[in-house]
């Protein structure tokens, strides 16, 4: 056909023939049979339709700067059209935008269902972007538009955590508390309530939501037989993350004469040598990154996975998809996420007694695999004196420094009303904790305000890398542990710092992970089991020194008995691992 005789047909007609373009993978011509059309009827309103068309395909392509180009030409037709507009901001965030995507947005028009998109991508890149005010403003006017959305009403929940917007819940116009509670995260219910019922309903509720998937089995169900047992490790935080971190020193302690351990890794190549170590540590270290579900799960049935553990659980990049397909007889998960998962296609959970006790099994869909000890690697790895002085940090020279640099979503207000009422009875102490994001760091100060306590005497600490803020904890005098969301590797830096820290055990696991730690130490006594114990453990060694100097003491000289206890854990999860099989 000759571009003439293009230029005279309908459009209708022409998305015909660019959707049969499509279906025979000719891709480029169906965008440049729209562009033909385009440029052969300038006095067309249709033509915005057809511009929009081509930048969906550049778009579908990875082309970002044609599909930017296509959709700019849309908009010079029809300024208003709302999907070119969303579609223009997609792709200029593509680009790395981020300024003009979200300018793009804010402009659209047109009815609320548009908005509302529009208004939901601005708060998703927001948050991205770690300003969270804006994403919570701009959400709470979605919300406002439309406040029957789950997802929106799941980030609007964690964002008001992540900012210390207390009550985190505070109903809307037409939405509930109730409706927030039934469409919060699970990660963001394990640091809202020690109820592992309400742990477990968060659970259910979000994989109904987001993760209706359905089961089949690629492994033989009477599984395999190798002169190794294959364990396969399935993560998208083999990296500078916090399971990275602990995960390490257990895989290199693996026995290979019995098991051959694979990674199925999907993390970012972020360069740190934790990522490095990770590599090597790993007999086998197979990327299913560029992976769907489906390829994923069968590079996992075609190595023969014996036990595959997944190290996500319902935490941000899970990829339930994979384990869903059953690519190996026996799936469990481990670290990721210290909550049930609620998924049927998850066996078993790697835990201990103590994190885990028995009056917990009904609250989860997985059996307890347990392991004796502490369940998190507890490893020693030394860390340098800091080059950092108290002063070079805001913090008084001889002040008592109480320090807490958990993430401040895990803060809430019981817990701080502990920390200011020890501020009052304790003269020189100071509470330090993490600049998190601006927002976060001005509403804690409106919070130290209201209890009447002079701002000076919370300090905030910048981020920082990894190395540096290991060393910062040596500069502290006591750690104060969050409830009921505790210190997980956290705990083990400040262990490895020799810093004592105070916890709060509570009902769920999650409120439990540093208790356990420091009980496989024999520091109990270090210990609370409500709110009163841990106030007055805290101001009890606040008020005695000498007793907190011999705890730190207890910590150096723990070194050499934490250097084994990866590979004891190491070994026995070995042996439980054997009775699955």
């Amino acid at each position: 056909m000759q571009l003439d005789d293009i230029c005279q047909l309908p459009l209708g007609q022409v998305i015909q023939m660019a959707e049969q373009l499509l279906r025979t993978h000719r891709a480029q011509d169906a965008a440049g049979l729209y562009a033909v059309w385009g440029k052969g009827n300038t006095s067309s309103r249709e033509r915005h339709v057809a511009y929009f068309n081509q930048g969906v395909i550049y778009y579908t392509l990875g082309d970002m700067p044609a599909a930017q180009a296509a959709y700019e030409s849309s908009l010079e037709v029809w300024s208003d059209f709302p999907h070119a507009r969303i579609n223009l901001g997609l792709v200029l965030e593509r680009q790395g935008l981020s300024d003009q995507a979200l300018a793009q947005w804010q402009q659209v028009v047109g009815d609320a269902a548009m908005q509302v998109i529009a208004l939901n991508h601005r708060g998703r890149l927001y948050e991205a972007l770690r300003q969270y005010a804006e994403a919570e403003e701009v959400l709470t006017q979605s919300l406002h538009l439309n406040p029957h959305q789950p997802d929106a009403i799941q980030h609007w929940v964690h964002l008001r955590q992540k900012q210390c917007k207390w009550p985190v819940m505070q109903a809307l116009p037409n939405l509930s508390v109730n409706r927030m509670l039934a469409n919060t995260s699970p990660l963001a219910m394990l640091s809202l309530h020690d109820d592992p019922a309400l742990q477990m309903m968060a659970a259910q509720l979000f994989i109904k939501r987001k993760f209706d998937l359905p089961m089949s089995r690629m492994c033989p169900l009477e599984g395999y037989s190798h002169a190794r047992v294959r364990v396969g490790y399935l993560s998208g935080d083999l990296c500078t993350h916090a399971v990275g971190l602990l995960l390490a020193d257990l895989i290199e302690s693996h026995d290979r004469e019995r098991f051959e351990i694979f990674a199925f890794d999907y993390s970012p190549e972020d360069g740190s040598p934790y990522r490095a170590r990770l590599k090597r540590s790993f007999e086998h270290f197979i990327s299913v990154a560029n992976m769907s579900d489906a390829q994923a799960a069968q590079a996992i049935a075609d190595q023969e996975i014996d036990v595959l553990i997944d190290l996500h659980g319902l935490s941000l990049g899970a990829r339930p998809g994979i384990l869903a397909q059953r690519p190996a007889p026996h799936q469990g998960t481990y670290l990721g996420f210290m909550g049930t998962t609620g998924f049927p296609w998850i066996d078993f959970v790697v835990t201990d007694r103590y994190v885990f006790p028995d009056r917990l099994i009904p609250y989860y869909s997985e059996r307890p695999l347990y392991v004796d000890g502490c369940v998190l690697p507890i490893t020693h790895d030394p860390i340098e004196p800091s080059q950092e002085t108290r002063g070079s940090l805001g913090l008084p020279e001889d002040a008592f420094v109480l320090v807490c640099f958990n993430n401040v979503y895990k803060f809430n207000p019981e817990l701080f009303s502990v920390w200011m009422r020890v501020l009052k009875q304790v003269d020189d102490a100071v509470l330090w904790l993490l600049d998190d994001n601006d927002s976060a760091t001005q509403k804690i100060q409106q919070h130290v305000a209201l209890h009447g306590i002079a701002i000076e005497r919370v300090v905030f600490a910048k981020r920082t890398s990894h190395l540096n803020y290991r060393a910062r904890l040596q500069i502290a005098d006591l750690y104060l542990d969050t409830t009921p969301y505790n210190a997980g590797s956290t705990a083990r830096d400040v262990v490895d710092a020799g810093l004592p820290m105070v916890t709060f055990s509570g009902q769920t696991v999650v409120s439990r992970m540093a208790g356990s730690l420091l009980n496989s130490l024999g520091l109990s006594e270090l210990v609370a089991h409500d709110a009163h114990a841990y106030e007055q453990l805290i101001l009890a060694l606040a008020n005695d020194r000498s007793r907190l100097a011999t705890y730190r003491h207890t910590l150096l000289q723990s070194a050499p008995q934490r250097a084994g206890a990866s590979a004891r854990l190491t070994k026995n999860l070995e042996q439980q691992l054997l009775t699955l099989l």
